[in-house]
């Protein structure tokens, strides 16, 4: 009886066990599925506002009603709804310490930070247990990418010298009017749509426009391109531009500089509204500096001064430093840097009566050291400035005019300063020598800032960084400072005969200078440059690709 008893209690309580076990296990399930479920929550809640952060940065002034929008689209936010919602604008740094990279409302703004928090739901054991407070932060900033060049002096030309310095450089024959010019300057090229037109000119049909940047061509490519996205005189000068032969050959990624957009794909772009572009004139400038084998031009130039007989001028471009380029596409911290140029000129002139009408020869050296332009810092579009804005650190390159002999060799060699030793400017046998030296050096040592506004960025400003030492007339001040030493038969004169002979000297050499002045500038402006100056335009600041950074 008592086994019996024993038995049928035992079997009770195992049927009492086995139910217990089977309660807890479908708690226990329950609880694993709620668990599950709130995880999934969390991770949609996350990648919502990690989208809203992204989504937001890309127009800081509007970054609380597009999060809200993606966050409603994304059904995490009732519509017209902002419960649980934070939204911060500041400006995210990296170079400071991790937990102070972002602050709130710091200016320029250049990131988003997207908060949502809001209550899981509990599908089992929701009697058991309040639904959990869940929240989620996004973080992402955005870096403006600013399209800018550097020299832009072409506008100016009007034949003349800048066809016969574009004729050498492009290797074609240029005959362009005034009204030619200007139409090419007046010419709108979007950057994108030239690459697609010379890719399509060139036969690249795939690839991305780095590939295609790293790639030769000819400048006869280049105005064929250029005359497909242009329309009347424009185009009509460019046609006869590419009709006279291939030209010269030049590196495509020394024209331009396209940073991270150069990923894009070639045809992929077009004209998509990126607002990237420049004048048909700057591609012609840029082009004439850069193509391989035209870094070397000698000119005789024909001048309207009395007692002038020849002047003949050899100009040589350099190899563009590293990361130098004409026009660019980047961030914070790039740099454009133009081509070391140097120019020999020789002026024979007839001397008056108290020189005895004797050939006088003056000897010249121009060194021009390369220019360069900096982003320092930049601001993406919004309401108030919707094309964004810019500023950047601008160098002029140094000056260096001598009076002096220059070989071709040295004419090449751009490690070296020039010698400034004194050149004989008169040798009438051994009658009559006169000797000379002088040099003026002038430089910009602290960089000078020039900020683009919306409006400047909107008008295609061009603004100028001028070396503050600047003389109104470089030559002029050249040969008001020469020192002069004239001997007969050997001797040193007497200081009544030297004064004459050295003012007489003086006289003849002045008029030159406002000649030798405009031949410069007229020769420098076909390359995009200007003594002592470099002139910047900010073609456009975009802000397209927000990145997460928290």
């Amino acid at each position: 009886m008592i086994w019996q008893r024993f038995l049928r209690d035992e079997r009770g309580n195992m049927a009492i066990l086995f139910a217990f076990a089977f309660m807890l296990s479908a708690f226990v399930s329950a609880l694993a599925v709620d668990a599950a479920s709130l995880y999934q929550e969390r991770r949609q809640i996350q990648a919502g506002v990690d989208l809203a952060a992204i989504s937001a940065a890309a127009h800081p002034p509007r970054a609380a009603e597009i999060a809200r929008s993606v966050l409603v689209e994304a059904r995490l936010l009732a519509p017209a709804s902002t419960d649980g919602l934070i939204v911060r604008v500041g400006r995210y740094d990296p170079a400071l310490p991790l937990g102070q990279r972002f602050r709130a409302d710091a200016l320029p703004l250049n990131a988003v930070e997207v908060t949502l928090e809001r209550t899981g739901n509990l599908h089992f054991a929701a009697g058991f247990s309040a639904p959990p407070l869940m929240s989620a932060t996004g973080l992402a900033t955005v870096t403006p990418q600013v399209s800018f060049s550097i020299g832009s002096r072409l506008v100016s030309l009007n034949g003349g010298l800048g066809n016969a310095v574009l004729s050498a450089l492009l290797g074609t024959s240029v005959s362009l009017s005034a009204m030619d010019y200007q139409a090419l300057a007046a010419a709108r090229i979007d950057a994108f749509s030239f690459l697609d037109a010379l890719a399509l000119d060139m036969g690249v049909t795939a690839g991305s426009y780095a590939d295609l940047l790293a790639m030769e061509a000819n400048t006869g490519a280049v105005a064929r391109a250029l005359a497909t996205l242009s329309n009347g005189a424009a185009r009509t000068a460019l046609t006869a531009l590419a009709t006279h032969g291939p030209g010269r050959r030049l590196s495509l990624g020394k024209l331009v500089a396209l940073g991270p957009l150069a990923r894009r794909e070639i045809g992929a772009t077009g004209s998509n509204g990126l607002g990237i572009g420049f004048s048909a004139l700057d591609v012609l400038s840029g082009a004439a500096a850069l193509a391989n084998g035209a870094n070397q031009v000698s000119l005789f130039l024909g001048a309207g001064v009395p007692g002038l007989a020849r002047l003949d001028l050899a100009l040589r471009i350099g190899e563009p430093p590293q990361g130098g380029s004409w026009f660019a596409v980047g961030a914070q911290g790039k740099v454009l840097r133009t081509a070391q140029t140097r120019l020999r000129f020789r002026a024979e002139l007839l001397g008056g009566p108290v020189l005895g009408g004797a050939a006088v020869s003056v000897p010249l050296w121009l060194d021009l050291a390369h220019s360069e332009a900096m982003l320092v810092s930049a601001t993406c579009p919004g309401p108030t400035a919707p094309r964004g804005s810019a500023t950047l650190a601008v160098r002029p390159g140094l000056v260096r005019l001598g009076l002096g002999e220059m070989s071709d060799a040295a004419l090449s060699t751009f490690g070296t300063v020039p010698s400034s030793s004194s050149a004989r400017l008169i040798d009438v046998l051994l009658l009559l020598r006169v000797n000379a030296s002088g040099r003026i050096d002038m430089a910009q040592s602290q960089p000078i800032a020039l900020t683009f506004t919306s409006a400047d960025i909107a008008a295609n400003a061009v603004k100028t960084a001028r070396t503050t030492t600047l003389a109104a007339s470089l030559f002029g001040s050249l040969f008001s400072s020469l020192k002069i030493e004239p001997t007969i038969l050997g001797i040193r004169l007497g200081l009544g005969s030297e004064g004459a002979i050295v003012e007489a000297l003086r006289a003849l050499l002045m008029p030159l200078a406002p000649v030798l002045d405009l031949t410069v500038n007229g020769v420098l402006a076909t390359l995009g440059l200007g003594l002592g100056e470099a002139d910047i335009r900010v073609h456009a600041v975009r802000c397209d690709n927000p990145v997460l950074v928290g």
